[in-house]
């Protein structure tokens, strides 16, 4: 037997003027987007909170066009791209509501309550939320590292996802960055036709060797220990000065440079962390404060996209039962939640005492 039937929320509801929202979420990847949708169909107000400026995590920004062939229901695969676009087409029809280019700064206890449960307070880079749950899904990369000397030009043709194919194809590219997705970019732009400069700022490139190699049979120009001094538009192209010599001109941009974690961000938020730097959950998704779930990358050790889903749908209804039954109903939950907490801390000290021995 199901555990509910959706429930829709009102159309008439307005969702700029609510004292407080039932459920923020932050992070519209899988995780974040199955958490919404459950929410909402369950008539629980949500806001989903993205520091991109769109809704779809690492299928839409790191891999649009690869074809995942591991979801159950798609057995001719789906690319990361159309994967994204459909969750979040089906989140806005359930009206769940997006705030995109924001980024969390923190989220804080406050003394105002409703039903007797203290409200939260999710403060972002452009507004504040009040909230009776947060779930946290924003995994553990939160967004590229950028690069200020190209971001100062303010073009559509700086990237830090691999852009479409048509953005590139038989074009001049400046690849920036060493690692494997880096080189993994100028393979795509070379089977295209296109041009590749190469540019590693270490003086050897730390991807796999063998993709090094066929970068430069298929004729990409590799530039070591280069950083790009400046950078400025040449009619319709870009020119780059770099420190290792000439400027070269290029017609886009693909910066591949790393991610930022989101471990500074988890610390400030005062949760109890991993010895990974991932978050530390009870059986019930909660953290070590009350209210804040954690689901996907943040903790999870499978990172797959049917997990994150399965974890955001799972959080969800906790946080829905929380917010819909009877404080008393919920003693077992804490109860368990301070049972798992008393666990972790007798295997961290079990786990520095075999250390000292």
């Amino acid at each position: 037997m199901p555990d509910f039937k959706v429930t829709e929320l009102s159309d008439d509801v307005d969702f700029d003027n609510l004292p407080y929202w039932d459920v923020v979420i932050i992070g519209a990847g899988p995780a974040g987007l199955a958490a919404s949708l459950t929410t909402a169909h369950r008539a629980l107000t949500t806001l989903v909170i993205e520091a991109k400026d769109r809704a779809g995590g690492q299928p839409q920004f790191l891999y649009a066009d690869k074809r995942i062939v591991d979801i159950p229901g798609f057995p001719d695969g789906i690319s990361g791209e159309e994967l994204s676009q459909r969750t979040y087409r089906q989140a806005v029809d359930a009206l769940v509501q997006f705030r995109f280019n924001e980024e969390l700064a923190g989220i804080e206890d406050t003394d105002e309550r409703v039903n007797e449960e203290p409200l939260k307070r999710v403060v972002t880079s452009k507004g504040e939320y009040l909230c009776r749950k947060v779930i946290i899904a924003c995994g553990l990369l939160h967004f590229p590292r950028r690069l200020p000397v190209l971001d100062q030009l303010e073009s559509s043709n700086v990237h830090y996802k691999n852009p479409k194919i048509g953005d590139y194809e038989g074009r001049n590219v400046a690849v920036v960055g060493g690692g494997d997705s880096a080189l993994d970019a100028a393979l795509m732009v070379l089977g295209r036709g296109g041009q590749v400069d190469l540019l590693v700022r270490e003086q050897t490139p730390i991807g796999k060797g063998d993709s090094l190699q066929q970068i430069r049979e298929l004729g990409g120009r590799v530039h070591t220990a280069t950083e790009i001094a400046s950078a400025r538009f040449s009619g319709d192209r870009i020119e780059l000065t770099l420190t290792s010599g000439p400027s070269l001109l290029c017609s886009l941009a693909i910066v591949q440079i790393g991610f930022l974690s989101a471990k500074d961000t988890f610390q400030r938020l005062n949760l109890t962390l991993n010895d990974d730097g991932s978050i530390s959950i009870d059986p019930y998704f909660e953290t070590s404060r009350p209210g804040l779930f954690a689901v996907g990358d943040v903790h999870g050790d499978i990172k797959l996209i049917a997990v994150a889903w399965a974890e955001g749908i799972q959080a969800a209804i906790h946080a829905f039962n929380e917010i819909t039954s009877p404080y008393w109903l919920n003693e077992k939950r804490l109860k368990d939640h301070k049972i798992a907490l008393i666990g972790e801390k007798i295997a961290r000290a079990a786990s520095r005492g075999a250390v000292r021995k």
